[in-house]
């Protein structure tokens, strides 16, 4: 199998529910996949895809991927601290909800991370996500292969 060189899809791995479906549409363009999660997660190797398993704490898996990350790059995660350091090394960033991070949408969140956090220091309670449903994942499933075209240069129309 080849793979596309210069790019890499890297996959926060800590609760993505799409992990299947990024490692096929990478293998489809023979883009290697590298999955980042701490030592609780237990991720079997498989095709087009390497493993990196990094030691528990808050941050360990997002700091592996803004050290490895280059321009050009995608990132799948939830995580709006990790997207916004992706895109400041140039990495296309989005969300297993099919959701594009931008700048904007990045200090959205960072506000609303920030305003929950004050709100359960004052014990106060707040919802957790949604659960992932259908839609999220057409969703991203056309946003991934979207922003994969874009990415090595290719329009939709020769897919």
């Amino acid at each position: 199998m080849w793979y596309t060189p210069g790019m890499k899809i890297y996959l926060d791995a800590d609760g993505i529910p799409c992990r299947k479906d990024v490692l096929e549409c990478a293998r489809r363009y023979g883009i290697l996949v590298v999955v980042v999660a701490d030592y609780s997660h237990d991720i079997a190797l498989e095709r087009g895809m390497e493993r990196i398993t990094v030691d528990t704490g808050t941050d360990a898996a997002d700091i592996a991927i803004v050290n490895r990350i280059q321009q050009g790059d995608l990132v799948v995660t939830q995580d709006v601290g990790l997207a916004a350091l992706a895109l400041h090394k140039g990495a296309a960033v989005i969300s297993p909800r099919g959701y594009k991070f931008t700048e904007r949408s990045v200090q959205e969140g960072l506000t609303v991370r920030w305003l929950r956090r004050k709100v359960r220091a004052a014990r106060g309670r707040m919802r957790g996500p949604r659960r992932f449903s259908g839609d999220d994942r057409t969703r991203f499933l056309v946003l991934l292969q979207r922003t994969i075209n874009t990415l090595i240069g290719r329009s939709d129309e020769n897919r």
